[in-house]
């Protein structure tokens, strides 16, 4: 689904099967993906980009925001096919120490790692489009959210949803570390929020509103 002239979003609303939400940045210069999600539902993936004329060879980078199994195991397919896979070097750190026992504890199988970015905290540019980085722990050490300076739209992976947030009962989360990610992302001053699971909020009063709902409902409990 096309959000603007250089935004896709991918939104999963099958609430029979577990996957993210998946989008797609295109610009002059190259196409990156933002959580391809799980690789079972590549494929749906796949046939949607190319129904909105996008064509997976044109994906010269695949950006995760964590590395749970639903938004990382697409990228590792992504890679097979010539992109650049980049993922918070923490989060690797992460994977390699907590990642076999997660995927078990989960029933899938952990699959061999391999990535070629890895991102800071800072300036990131896709193409001729400037991003932020944002380191931001608490769903997990090495999650990160990305904020596109203008249009103004945070990709918030697993950090924020609609009246939702990400669960820190996984290993490696951390409910201090989530609070203090999200009052950073509030301070951006967001546009439009592209959360990894759930619907798009696609107005600046709305996307403050959403903040303050998160802190009234969930901060106590955290």
């Amino acid at each position: 689904m096309r959000i603007t002239d250089k935004l896709y979003a991918y939104i999963w609303r099958n609430m029979q099967a577990n996957n993210c939400n998946s989008f797609v940045v295109r610009t002059s210069k190259t196409t990156c993906v933002i959580d391809p999600g799980h690789r079972a539902f590549l494929p749906q993936f796949l046939r949607s980009m190319r129904e909105d004329g996008i064509g997976p060879e044109e994906v010269k980078l695949v950006i995760l925001t964590h590395g749970h199994p639903d938004h990382m195991e697409g990228g590792l397919e992504f890679r097979k096919m010539g992109a650049h896979l980049a993922i918070h070097r923490q989060e690797e750190e992460y994977l390699k120490e907590i990642g076999p026992y997660f995927a078990r504890m989960l029933g899938v199988e952990m699959p061999e790692l391999a990535f070629d970015v890895y991102l800071e905290e800072g300036e990131l540019l896709v193409g001729e489009e400037r991003f932020q980085v944002l380191h931001t722990p608490g769903h997990s050490p090495g999650s990160i959210c990305l904020h596109w300076e203008d249009p103004g739209v945070l990709f918030s992976g697993d950090l924020v949803f609609a009246q939702g947030v990400g669960r820190t009962d996984f290993p490696g989360g951390d409910g201090e570390l989530l609070k203090e990610s999200i009052r950073k992302c509030r301070l951006l001053g967001c546009r439009m929020l592209m959360p990894g699971h759930g619907e798009p909020i696609s107005s600046p009063s709305e996307v403050e509103r959403n903040f303050e709902i998160i802190e009234r409902m969930y901060f106590d409990y955290l």
